[in-house]
């Protein structure tokens, strides 16, 4: 059964870089899998860059599975990584939200339980990486706040069913859980 580490926290608080330091030592020279979300090339430079600069971070003989794979079927598909890195949740609810199919009845939480099932079937720890939305002010549009609030619901979700929940402030884990 695998475990979940949620690592939350704001924007550039330094998240990727603990949930790296953490399965580095975990996992030592052997294979990680690297899930990632943001999806690469869709112009938006600032994001390209952010991208490429996590995957400089990263040690080369990991396994990198990026959109257009499927979230779900990323952590459930078996392969001989000993951990996993979901980076992040914010990118994967937010495109979930903008999709065209997207229905403010139905929302996300079926996706959203989905993933906790792979993620608790898995053979492997997963850390998953989210930001924390219940901080901020709330979005003055429909569509922010449709996604503000999926966030959160998601944020909360996977919390509830993680064996541990990390928050980073300034670059300072604050375990929660």
């Amino acid at each position: 059964m695998g475990t979940i580490h949620l690592i939350t926290g704001g924007v550039k608080s330094g998240k990727s870089s603990f949930a790296v330091r953490i399965v580095n030592n975990l996992a030592g020279d052997k294979p990680v899998r690297f899930i990632a979300t943001a999806r690469r090339g869709m112009g938006d430079i600032s994001l390209d860059r952010r991208v490429e600069r996590h995957i400089a971070e990263r040690p080369s003989h990991w396994t990198l599975f990026e959109p257009p794979a499927e979230i779900v079927e990323s952590v459930a598909q078996p392969g001989i990584e000993v951990a996993a890195v979901l980076d992040c949740i914010t990118l994967w609810i937010a495109e979930l939200v903008s999709a065209q199919d997207y229905g403010h009845d139905i929302g996300t939480v079926g996706w959203v339980e989905k993933l906790i099932e792979a993620l608790q079937a898995s053979d492997r720890p997963t850390l998953v990486i989210t930001n924390e939305v219940g901080s901020g002010v709330a979005p003055p549009t429909v569509i922010g706040n449709d996604y503000a609030d999926e966030l959160g619901t998601a944020n909360r979700l996977i919390a509830d069913a993680a064996d541990q929940v990390t928050l980073l402030v300034a670059g300072q884990p604050l375990r929660i859980k």
